[in-house]
C-alpha cells in the first residue's frame, strides 16, 4: 500500500480493509459456491496449516479458549473473556463476522487494535496472501488472512490468553488451528446445511471437531443426537466432557457455559478465579447488536438490533424483544443472506408484529436474498409489508411505521445489522475510538416516511 500526502489514521484504515475484503475474495467463487470446484476440507487444513507457517505460526504461545456452536458463540466467547480480564489476565478475544469493522475481531482488553495497528497487520499479511488469490487455493484467502493478522496482533500484544470464536462448524474451521487449551460447544442446531451437512448429528460432528486430547470441552448440547455424537467425538479425541444443562433461558445458559469455561482455562494456565471476578465479567457490557437498545431521541420509536440469523437464533431474539420492546406498534425490519433464506427462517417471530419491511444487505462477495424474497417470507406472518431494497431507506420505513412509543426490531443478518448500525455509531468513530460505543453517538435526522407499500392483507396505513 503506498501513500502520497497526509493521510489519516482512518484513511489508513479504509485502505488496509478494503485490501482484505475486497483485494482477497474471490468473487467468482463467493457469489456463485454452487460452480465453485469441491474442494477438499482437509486441504483447506493444509492450505491453512501452510499459510500460517508462511506468516511465522503467530498461534504458537498463544493458549486458547476455543468456541464453537451454532448460536450463542459470540456471547459465550465475549463473556469468558471479560471474566479471565477480570481475573487479571491479558485477553484477546476474535468473534466473527464483525458488525461495522474488521478491527473489532482483534480485540484486547475490551479495546479494538488501533487504525494504525490494523494497518500494519494487513501490511505484514498480504505478501502472504496475495500470491493465493487463486482458483486452485482450497481456502477462502480472505478468512485464512483474518484468522492470521487477529492471532499476530495477539502475539504482538502480548496476550496470557485468547478466546477464539470459531466462524462455520469446527473440525475443519479455519481457527482449528489455536493452541486449544479449553474447547466450547454452546448448542447445536440446523445452520450452515450447505458446508456442515443436512443433519443435526453431522453438525454435531463437525462441531465436535474442537475436541483436543486432554483438555476439557464445555459442552451446551446435553440431550438427544447431537449430545451423543459429541460425547462419542470427544472419546475418541480423548478429552474430557463436562455438559452444562440448559433450564430453558438461552441468555442464563450462555452464561453458565461463559463461566466454566473461564473456570477451566483459568485452571489450565495454573490460576484460580475468585467469585470478585467471576461477577465482574458475567457483569460486563455484551456483544453489540444481541437485542441491542439504541439511542432514542424524543418522538422516535425504540429500535433494537439483532444480527439473529438462523431460527435458534431468532428464537432467542424474538423472546428478548417481546420483554424489552414498549408496548406501542411493533415494526420488523428483516434482510437475510441468499444462504440463510429459507421458508420458514423468520417463523419465530409469528405473533409479535403489526407491520413489517423487508430488506437486502448489501455486502461484498455474498449475495443477499432479494428484498421480495424475504417480504415473501414475512408474508407468511400475516402482515403489511413495505419492500424497500435500500437498508437505510427501510429503516426510515421501519421507524416511521412504528411511530413514537412504539419499536422496531431490526434483524436476519449481521450485515445488515452492522450498516444500519452506522446511523447511530458512525463506523470512523467505531475505529477511532476502538470501541463499538463510541462516546458521541451521532445525531440521526427524523425517519422518512415511507414510499411505497406491498401488503399481504391489502391495508394502507
Amino acid at each position: 500500500m503506498a501513500y502520497c500526502g497526509l493521510v489519516t489514521p482512518y484513511q489508513r484504515y479504509l485502505e488496509a480493509e478494503r485490501e482484505i475484503n475486497e483485494g482477497l475474495i474471490r468473487l467468482d467463487l463467493s457469489l456463485d459456491p454452487a460452480g465453485a470446484p469441491p474442494f477438499d476440507p482437509r486441504d483447506r487444513l493444509a492450505a491453512m496449516r501452510a499459510f500460517l507457517a508462511t506468516c511465522g505460526d503467530p498461534q504458537r504461545g498463544l493458549p486458547a479458549l476455543h468456541v464453537a456452536g451454532t448460536s450463542g458463540k459470540g456471547s459465550v466467547a465475549k463473556a469468558a473473556a471479560a471474566i479471565l480480564r477480570a481475573g487479571g489476565l491479558k485477553v484477546g478475544l476474535h468473534v466473527s463476522p464483525y458488525l461495522q469493522a474488521a478491527s473489532e475481531k482483534i480485540d484486547i482488553d475490551d479495546r479494538f487494535v488501533s487504525a494504525g495497528e490494523f494497518a500494519d497487520l494487513v501490511a505484514w499479511v498480504l505478501p502472504a496472501a496475495r500470491p493465493l488469490v487463486l482458483d486452485e487455493t482450497p481456502a477462502s484467502i480472505h478468512g485464512m488472512t483474518s484468522v492470521a493478522i487477529a492471532l499476530e496482533g495477539f502475539r504482538r500484544a502480548g496476550c496470557d490468553v485468547i478466546v477464539f470464536e470459531a466462524s462455520c462448524g469446527g473440525r475443519f474451521d479455519l481457527t482449528s488451528f489455536v493452541d486449544t487449551r479449553v474447547a466450547v460447544i454452546t448448542n447445536v442446531g440446523l445452520d450452515h446445511v450447505d458446508t456442515l451437512g443436512p443433519s443435526i448429528e453431522r453438525i454435531a460432528w463437525h462441531k465436535a471437531g474442537v475436541a483436543r486430547r486432554g483438555a476439557p470441552l464445555v459442552s451446551g448440547a446435553t440431550a438427544g443426537p447431537a449430545a451423543a455424537v459429541i460425547a462419542d467425538e470427544v472419546r475418541r479425541a480423548g478429552a474430557r466432557l463436562i455438559q452444562i444443562p440448559s433450564a430453558g433461558d438461552p441468555l442464563a445458559h450462555n452464561r453458565a457455559l461463559a463461566e466454566r469455561a473461564a473456570r477451566e482455562m483459568a485452571r489450565a494456565l495454573g490460576l484460580d478465579l475468585d467469585e470478585g471476578a467471576i461477577g465482574s465479567g458475567l457483569a460486563a457490557r455484551p456483544l453489540a447488536a444481541r437485542c441491542e437498545l439504541m439511542p432514542a431521541h424524543p418522538g422516535e420509536p425504540a429500535v433494537f438490533l439483532d444480527g439473529a440469523h438462523n431460527p435458534d437464533k431468532l428464537a432467542v431474539a424474538a423472546r428478548a424483544f417481546a420483554s424489552a420492546a414498549p408496548a406501542g406498534r411493533r415494526v420488523i425490519l428483516a434482510g437475510v443472506l441468499g444462504a440463510k433464506a429459507g421458508p420458514d427462517l423468520l417463523a419465530p417471530l409469528d405473533g409479535l408484529f403489526d407491520a413489517a419491511v423487508a430488506t437486502e444487505p448489501v455486502v461484498h462477495g455474498k449475495a443477499p436474498c432479494p428484498a421480495d424474497g424475504t417480504a415473501s417470507a414475512l408474508a407468511r406472518l400475516g402482515l403489511d409489508i413495505i419492500v424497500e431494497p435500500r437498508p437505510m431507506a427501510a429503516l426510515d420505513a421501519a421507524m416511521y411505521l412504528a411511530g413514537p412509543g412504539g419499536a422496531v426490531l431490526v434483524t436476519g443478518s449481521f450485515y445488515l445489522v452492522g450498516a444500519l448500525r452506522e446511523r447511530w455509531y458512525p463506523k470512523e468513530m467505531v475505529v477511532l475510538e476502538r470501541t463499538s460505543w463510541p462516546a458521541h453517538p451521532s445525531r440521526p435526522r427524523p425517519p422518512a416516511p415511507p414510499s411505497g407499500l406491498h401488503g399481504s392483507r391489502g391495508n394502507r396505513w
